[in-house]
Order: C-alpha cells, then sequence, then structure tokens
C-alpha cells in the first residue's frame, strides 16, 4: 500500500451554516411547498370571484307601479300594475334588492281629466341603492284615463238563497235602505244600476224576519261603499195559489153602473183563504177618468189576497 504524504490528502471544509436571509427564503419558498401552492390557488380563486362579483351586470325585474293622481280625479281604466324593468348594477346590490327597492312611484298630480299616455322613462321614479341604475321599462308608455269623482245614489238589490220551510213562500223583500252611496270615477259611478247584497238565507224560515249588518257588494274595485251595509226585512207567510172567480161585480167609485156589469178576476193567495171566498164576496171598483180597476175584499181578507188580473179589457160606463 503506497505512502500518502498527509499534506497531500484534501479533506472537504464543512458547509457553512445558513445565514437568516437565507433561512426566511428557505421558509417561504421550499418548506411546506404544496400546501403554500394551494393557498395560493385558493386566494386566485377568491379574488377572481370577488372581482366577478362587482362586474356590472343587466337584470330585469318586475316593479309595482304606485300613482299619484290629483286629488279630484281617479284613473277609471285599469293601467297595469307592474312593469318590466331594466337594471345595471353589481350582482351583489341586484341580489340585495327587496319588494320595498322595486316600487315606482308615477306623479300625474299635474294633470288634467282625460285620455293619457304616460312614458314612464319620464314620469316613474325608483328610489335604488347607489351603483344601479334603471336602463327601461317594458312597457316603455302606458295609457291612463283620468275622470272627475262622483257621489250617486245607487237602489240596493237584496239577494235571496235557498227556499222557505214546506208550505211557505216569500211575500216580499225590504232592505232599511233603499238606495245607498258610493262615489267613483263618473263613468263607472253611472254605468252602476244597483248594488247587490250578500246572501240572506231562507233555509227552514217559515215566518218572517230581518237579517241584520247584511253586507253590500260592488265589484267594480274603482267604486267605492259609503254605505256598507243594510238590514234586510223578509216577509213570509204560506204558500199563495191562483184562483179565478167568475160574475163579480162591477162598479165605479161613485157606485154608477158599468157594462158588462160583472166579470171574472183572477186572485192570488193562501189556499184555505181562497177555497172559502165567494164571488158575491168580491166586488170591482173602476176608479179614475181611466178606470182603473181596484179589488174590494172583505175586512177580514184584507192584505190576504191579492187582484193579479181582470178579464175584462174594457168597462163603458152607463148613463
Amino acid at each position: 500500500m503506497p505512502f500518502q504524504d498527509e499534506d497531500e490528502v484534501t479533506t472537504s471544509d464543512p458547509r457553512p451554516a445558513p445565514n437568516r436571509v437565507e433561512k426566511l427564503l428557505r421558509r417561504i419558498f421550499v418548506e411546506d411547498w404544496s400546501l403554500k401552492l394551494l393557498s395560493l390557488a385558493i386566494a386566485v380563486v377568491l379574488w377572481l370571484l370577488v372581482t366577478g362579483q362587482n362586474q356590472p351586470v343587466t337584470a330585469h325585474v318586475n316593479v309595482q307601479l304606485n300613482f299619484i293622481r290629483p286629488p279630484s280625479l281617479e284613473i277609471s281604466n285599469d293601467p297595469p300594475r307592474t312593469v318590466d324593468v331594466m337594471l345595471t348594477g353589481s350582482r351583489n346590490k341586484l341580489d340585495d334588492l327587496t319588494s320595498l327597492d322595486l316600487v315606482a312611484t308615477v306623479d300625474i298630480s299635474d294633470q288634467r281629466a282625460g285620455e293619457r299616455v304616460l312614458r314612464l322613462a319620464d314620469k316613474a321614479q325608483i328610489i335604488l341603492p347607489q351603483g344601479i341604475k334603471v336602463d327601461g321599462f317594458q312597457p316603455s308608455a302606458i295609457p291612463i284615463r283620468l275622470e272627475e269623482i262622483v257621489d250617486r245614489q245607487v237602489p240596493v238589490d237584496p239577494k235571496l238563497e235557498g227556499k222557505p220551510a214546506d208550505g211557505f213562500e216569500v211575500y216580499s223583500v225590504f232592505p232599511s235602505k233603499g238606495s245607498v252611496s258610493v262615489r267613483g270615477p263618473a263613468s263607472r259611478v253611472n254605468a252602476l244600476q244597483k248594488v247587490a247584497t250578500e246572501s240572506v238565507w231562507l233555509a227552514g224560515h217559515n215566518q218572517s224576519f230581518t237579517a241584520p249588518n247584511i253586507a253590500l257588494d260592488v265589484p267594480d274595485p274603482k267604486i267605492d261603499l259609503l254605505e256598507p251595509m243594510v238590514n234586510v226585512a223578509v216577509e213570509i207567510g204560506e204558500r199563495r195559489i191562483e184562483k179565478t172567480f167568475a160574475d163579480v161585480a162591477v162598479t165605479t167609485a161613485e157606485g154608477d153602473k158599468v157594462q158588462p156589469a160583472t166579470t171574472s178576476v183572477t186572485l192570488l193567495g193562501v189556499a184555505s183563504f181562497l177555497e172559502s171566498l165567494k164571488p158575491e164576496e168580491l166586488r170591482i171598483v173602476l176608479q179614475g177618468d181611466a178606470l182603473q180597476p181596484r179589488l174590494e175584499l172583505p175586512d177580514a181578507l184584507k192584505g190576504k189576497v191579492v187582484l193579479k188580473s181582470v178579464h175584462t179589457s174594457r168597462f163603458i160606463p152607463v148613463k
């Protein structure tokens, strides 16, 4: 084995210890590099999402219309209650809008009676959060008709449902008010012929009664009822029949004779009364220059028997 001089043998120098900067760089770029890459990826994705949310987008929303009209005028047609509005803004702000934000006020308080076409871009005002703007309305214009508000008395029409007890019928119906006051646009109020009540039920009734606080119903939402309730009195009695009587005496109101001196009449009344009635208990009295017939009855039958018809078309006074 050859002998080497001690000076010829090379030895590797020990590696110097890393300084503070090297340690910091190693910690940042080398240690746990997989976790750092994942964190970087998450940060990039979040940044893209945030910047994307702030980019302006366009959305179509349904907006309610609220009209401010002149105090003496009413809208008599039926304009749309909502319209489609195109809004532009950040996605976050658009998503945060509520129904309270989506109301457009249309001020027509300066308009006069008549037909109008409203451009919503000029007339509709929407209070929106900063950063959201209105780009358009669909439809862009709406027609309205303004009319004077009027009051009017309209007849009450009681509405009956069901049938009285067997053997009974309705004789008459009397609302506590023959007519009630309504208010609304002139054309609609003037077209209203009557105001119906809610149903008054007859089922099972065998005597007269009064239904209290019966509500009135006007289907037109443009018309307001100033008197919303009435009482309804219903007269009920035994079922009536018609019966014809021949050879009933006829005279004038002064007692003068006429030709023909007798006639046939048809009466309406309760069967028990009509069956016991005889022709000689009846008399037709002709009144006035037109000789209008009136039925005279025994006192016990007054109000219980009704004259339906007189079978003679013409009477001639005998002088």
